[in-house]
């Protein structure tokens, strides 16, 4: 699955809460998206989507990984939690604020 480009969910899906606006960026690991609050509050949501495990086609939310990686993309996926628990902990304004962290 390396190289490999992953499809991004698609503008104005609700998930967790937000709505969609637009992918903003993407790496090796995650896709971030530009995405409104019910009250319109402008935030950004990462998701947790590596490129050489996991692979989303055009059209589908469900990334598809393969039996053989899955164990690999678990304990990846708990790290990325881990990260989003700890920055949720620290008031920096050197550091991104965050509000809220999720799994859907």
């Amino acid at each position: 699955m390396a190289g490999q480009h992953n499809a991004a969910l698609p503008d104005g899906l609700e998930i967790g809460g937000y709505r969609i606006v637009k992918k903003i960026a993407a790496g090796g690991f995650s896709m971030v998206y530009l995405a409104e609050d019910a009250n319109g509050q402008t935030v950004a949501i990462k998701e947790y989507l590596p490129a050489t495990l996991a692979r989303r086609r055009e059209g589908e939310l469900q990334p598809i990984i393969r039996p053989e990686q899955l164990e690999l993309y678990r304990v990846g996926l708990k790290y990325f939690l881990d990260e989003g628990r700890a920055l949720a902990s620290i008031s920096h304004p050197n550091v991104v604020s965050v509000l809220n962290f999720f799994r859907a």
